[in-house]
């Protein structure tokens, strides 16, 4: 890795130009692969020990507002939180489309076998909202206080006050998914 994929990852359209990297130019993930869950249970990415049990997203834009953004400040808000949920909700549905091709005998035992695979990804069943999709990757959201006092700026400030409020957030947050999995998990 070398210094400017780093600030590529860095760079936030509107703020900074985007890094070149020999004759291609990149901006943040956000609009392409954010996060990356694809590669996550690839075994060709990770290797085959490697292959994570499970997969939990950590999700910072909401899904839904209760209002309609009306002030111009307000759509940007809204239209980043929608930008950034894009291709992590694409990447989600990549894995639903994978295990049912899977469950439904869409591949054959020699390709399996030459890609040694032997079995669908697995997730688990926990946090499941609708029990007729088998699979699912559950989300650790931020609380909805927090989630509605911040802005386009205000998630790109990096002041201490600010990350500490972020950090203590996510370890209530964090908290709260562990203890209703250990319910669940009964």
């Amino acid at each position: 890795m070398r210094i400017e994929h780093l600030l590529a990852s860095a760079c936030v359209p509107n703020i900074f130009p985007a890094v070149t990297l020999e004759t291609m130019a990149y901006w943040d993930g956000l609009f392409s692969d954010n996060p990356p869950i694809v590669p996550l249970f690839r075994r060709d990415s990770v290797g085959i020990k490697n292959i994570a049990q499970e997969i939990w997203v950590i999700k910072i834009n909401p899904t839904m507002r209760e209002t309609i953004p009306m002030a111009s400040a307000d759509i940007a808000d809204r239209r980043n939180e929608l930008e950034g949920n894009l291709s992590l909700f694409q990447s989600l549905r990549e894995v639903e489309n994978i295990n049912l091709m899977f469950s439904r005998g869409a591949f054959r035992d020699e390709f399996l076998a030459e890609v040694d695979i032997k079995e669908p990804i697995k997730i688990p069943k926990l946090f499941q909202e609708d029990p007729d999709q088998p699979y699912h990757i559950p989300m650790i959201e931020m609380s909805e206080n927090l989630s509605k006092g911040l802005t386009y700026e205000s998630k790109l400030n990096r002041s201490p006050e600010n990350m500490n409020r972020l950090v203590l957030d996510g370890e209530k947050q964090g908290q709260k998914f562990i203890e209703a999995r250990f319910r669940q998990m009964g």
